[in-house]
Order: C-alpha cells, then sequence, then structure tokens
C-alpha cells in the first residue's frame, strides 16, 4: 500500500479511507447484485459484434430493471438527487468514460466521455434515456457524437 500512495502522492491514511469508501460506497452493493467485471476492450467488442438495433435494445433491457433495483436498494427512493448520485457512481466506478454534471436551477446536465466508439455512445444514449424514463418518469434531452454524450433532464 505504500507503493501505491507513493505513485499516488498522498498519505497511506488517504488511501485507505478511498479503498474504505470505495467499499462502502459501491463494492458490497455490486457484490449483492452479481456484477461481473469487464475491460472497456471486451465491452467495445461485444457491442461491434451486434447490429445497431440490437446495441440499442440490449441497453433498453439492462436499464429498465437494474438500475430501479440499485437505486431503490441502497437509498430506499427514487428522488431525483438519488438517480443523479446513481449516474455519477455508475460513471464514477464502472469505467463507462469520464462524466461532468452541472446543475443549472432545475436542470441537470451530464457530459461524458468514453472511448466506445458510435456503438458505445448508441448504448450509453439508450440506457441513459431509460434509466431518467424508468425512474423519474421524465424525458431527456441527449446529443452525442461517437466518443460523447451530453444529457439534459429537468429536475
Amino acid at each position: 500500500m505504500r507503493n501505491e500512495a507513493e505513485e499516488k502522492k498522498v498519505s497511506l491514511n488517504t488511501l485507505a479511507n478511498q479503498i474504505f469508501g470505495e467499499h462502502l460506497e459501491w463494492q458490497r452493493y455490486t457484490e449483492r447484485f452479481g456484477t461481473i467485471l469487464m475491460s472497456k476492450d471486451a465491452f467495445r467488442l461485444v457491442l461491434e459484434s451486434l447490429s445497431e438495433v440490437k446495441v440499442v435494445d440490449l441497453a433498453i433491457n439492462i436499464a429498465q430493471k437494474a438500475p430501479m433495483e440499485f437505486i431503490l436498494f441502497k437509498w430506499k427512493d427514487l428522488s431525483s438527487t438519488n438517480v443523479i448520485n446513481f449516474m455519477k457512481m455508475f460513471f464514477g466506478h464502472c469505467g463507462y468514460g469520464q462524466y461532468d454534471y452541472v446543475k443549472d436551477q432545475d436542470t441537470n446536465k451530464f457530459s461524458i466521455r468514453h472511448e466506445l466508439g458510435r456503438k458505445g455512445s448508441l448504448f450509453l444514449k439508450a440506457y441513459l434515456e431509460t434509466v431518467i424514463q424508468t425512474t423519474l418518469r421524465r424525458d431527456s434531452e441527449i446529443t452525442f457524437t461517437d466518443n460523447n454524450i451530453t444529457m439534459i433532464f429537468k429536475e
């Protein structure tokens, strides 16, 4: 741990707190949901092997159930705050990409940069639209490129 703390330029206590926080915030929940890890390259290969229609169908099928169950299990309530926290955790811990979040009065704005290509953008677009629709019963506005997604939805 000392070597890793030195590489990250943090104290040993800070590194230990990060590890405990990661476990308490994310890992203990994903273990209960049977989550498996997959490299970005492997996930990209899976997406590339599917037609665009199948990629969208896959994203919708996953997003219709798992996020809502996770949010209810962890926070017990489908509030906007909890859905936003889920999305931050999803991008912060799952490796789908880097996110930036801004709240402007009653509007939530996410920008996601990823390395999954066009089909990755299609997957994430359909996934995020479905998460917002199934949990908050709201529409979202999403624009995307091959490696970026911007999503806007009202509070």
